[in-house]
């Protein structure tokens, strides 16, 4: 169950803490990225600005895994793919609560600065996820139960309640 209701993926992951610093981008940044991590001589924390950077990323990877499902063995292969990204948005959400006060305030006014593109990407992420329910997820019970299972996933095959449809458990059209 989510602790919080935010309407961008990417606010979420902030809201949550950071988990990319094992990604190949995040673990080439500079050691002393943050002053937290200079402080604590500890992990190297990424910058804010990489952090949110990272967290467009995540949301990027998302989008692109979910479109390349086609057939059932490339949603076979995107599912092992969403799981992968599943733990790093978990490493990514223990890096952000390691930043201070100071440090998260800063990494949301740069999410509020591009919501417009969070928003974006969150309803591209959407829209493919309702394609993959329409198409009954290519028979994959791998990349059907990772959707459906996980919290980080689960919000992009939802249908709005007046929609309808099959992910609602309704029919195509209300009754008026």
């Amino acid at each position: 169950m989510k602790t919080f209701s935010i309407p961008v993926l990417s606010f979420a992951l902030l809201s949550a803490a950071p988990l990319l610093a094992d990604t190949p981008a995040a673990s080439q940044a500079p050691p002393t990225s943050t002053p937290a991590a200079t402080a604590t001589g500890k992990e190297s924390i990424p910058s804010v600005d990489s952090l949110v950077n990272q967290s467009f990323s995540l949301l990027i990877n998302i989008q692109q895994t979910l479109a390349a499902a086609q057939d059932k063995e490339s949603a076979d292969k995107a599912a092992k793919t969403l799981e992968g990204i599943q733990k790093d948005i978990k490493h990514f959400q223990d890096i952000m609560n390691k930043l201070n006060d100071a440090e998260q305030e800063k990494a949301f006014e740069l999410l509020e600065k591009m919501e417009e593109r969070g928003k974006r990407l969150e309803e591209s992420c959407k829209q493919e996820g309702k394609r993959l329910v329409k198409a009954d997820f290519y028979n994959s019970t791998a990349l059907k139960d990772v959707m459906n299972t996980s919290d980080e996933f689960s919000e992009f095959i939802e249908q709005d309640e007046e929609e309808g449809g099959p992910a609602a458990g309704g029919d195509e059209q209300e009754e008026e």
